[in-house]
């Protein structure tokens, strides 16, 4: 199972995911996120996580990831990017001509509000990545209900606004087990 954190913004945050054996870490470069990282720093994340975990770089708008692709495993967006390490975030189905390495499936978009996934994601069983509230409590069942490629967590291994190593734990656990 693909295991991403989302909205990570520290060297802690990424030994912590390594340690935990998360699959990759997202780092968000969309200004008006409460989890935005600044460009500087962005670069030192991706450095530091290079050859350890796979990275994406997240936004809204392909214009704020666009300049990271050569840095980054993946650039994730909610707008066509004509790049090979394309990962579309989508919140309704895509349309059939958009090429992608992967589909990130939040019905949320990014607000961290769990709602039940429609059920054509499992026609992208092999490329979707399911994201929108997940936690410790409801992971397992979605994973048994829709069988995706991964699953992406952020605020469900947040304590006021910050990651949390145990809620992190718990999530990878609940997994696991």
């Amino acid at each position: 199972m693909f295991v991403k954190v989302c909205g990570i913004r520290s060297f802690e945050e990424i030994d912590w995911a390594v340690d935990l054996g998360y699959s990759a870490i997202g780092i968000v470069v969309y200004k008006k996120s409460k989890r935005f990282v600044p460009h500087e720093n962005v670069l030192k994340l991706l450095e530091y996580a290079k050859d350890r975990i796979l990275t994406f770089i997240v936004s809204l708008h392909k214009k704020d990831v666009l300049k990271y692709s050569e840095y980054s495993d993946f650039i994730q967006c909610y707008e066509k990017c004509d790049v090979e390490n394309f990962v579309y975030a989508i919140s309704k189905k895509p349309e059939k001509n958009i090429k992608f390495k992967y589909l990130l499936f939040d019905a949320s978009m990014g607000k961290g509000d769990f709602k039940d996934f429609p059920n054509w994601v499992t026609e992208y069983r092999e490329k979707i990545i399911l994201a929108g509230g997940l936690n410790f409590r409801n992971v397992k069942n979605v994973i048994e209900k829709f069988n995706p490629l991964g699953v992406d967590v952020s605020s469900g291994v947040e304590i006021n606004g910050r990651k949390d190593f145990y809620l992190m734990k718990k999530f990878i656990d609940s997994i696991r087990n």
